[in-house]
């Protein structure tokens, strides 16, 4: 009963925090190797906790706000591959080196977001939307090795390369790693991952903390939302710098 309640309250904070900035596996990996489990587990239970909160978010989404559809769809298509590429090779190769650069990267890039630089040359826009799969594949790939900072990679990639409000790009991405997380879990399995049978309480953590999380992001401010992505970007890659 102990372990539920323990997994249950890293699930609910992890869930809260993954939906209007992201980041939550900053927080629920290292909880969940503390708790005992090994790196691969660790990063299944926190893609089943994914799939639990971006599910509750996007479903309160889907009642008040739009997706773009086609846009998801097509990231998707080249998504599905690199994760399928990645689960296969998940026992031989890493992401330690890259997920190290990725924050400094992204880093410049929340500067660029709270500048409002977008890119608005319509034949610069035009090739970024011909690459969106490429740019699905590379990061379902390296998302897919447990590399981190996936979600801010495409928040990012959206609300620059798109033209696109924050909060329109965070509530798309919630949905393309929805997509991507369960892709991810189920090939997991299939090349033979274990389940950990902390899977009950985490779900149900990652639910309610995702639904709470949804119920603050849309009731956010757009520069509230750049300063909290800056600042987790931040603490991101110091951690991943010098810890």
């Amino acid at each position: 009963m102990q372990d539920f309640l323990i997994f249950f309250i890293v699930a609910s904070i992890g869930g809260f925090i993954s939906v209007p900035i992201g980041g939550s596996f900053l927080f629920v990996i290292p909880a969940f190797l503390f708790l005992g489990l090994d790196g691969l587990t660790a990063v299944l239970l926190g893609r089943i906790l994914m799939i639990a909160s971006m599910g509750s978010a996007s479903g309160h989404f889907f009642l008040t706000q739009k997706f773009e559809w086609k846009r998801i769809l097509f990231f998707l298509s080249g998504n599905f591959i690199g994760y399928a590429f990645a689960a296969k090779l998940l026992n031989s190769l890493n992401a330690d080196t890259v997920t190290k650069l990725v924050p400094w990267v992204l880093l410049i890039g929340s500067i660029l977001l709270i500048k409002d630089v977008k890119i608005t040359n319509q034949k610069y826009q035009k090739i970024i939307l011909r690459l969106i799969p490429f740019f699905g594949l590379l990061l379902g790939f390296y998302a897919g090795l447990g590399g981190g900072g996936n979600g801010k990679i495409i928040v990012l990639l959206l609300t620059l390369a798109l033209n696109w409000q924050i909060k329109k790009s965070i509530i798309n991405t919630r949905l393309i790693e929805l997509i991507g997380n369960i892709i991810a879990v189920t090939l997991y399995l299939y090349f033979g991952t274990k389940i950990t049978g902390h899977e009950i309480p985490v779900i149900l953590g990652g639910l309610i903390g995702g639904y709470l999380g949804a119920k603050v992001l849309i009731k956010s401010k757009p520069s509230w939302l750049k300063y909290a992505f800056l600042f987790l970007v931040l603490v991101s890659a110091i951690k991943v710098s010098f810890f």
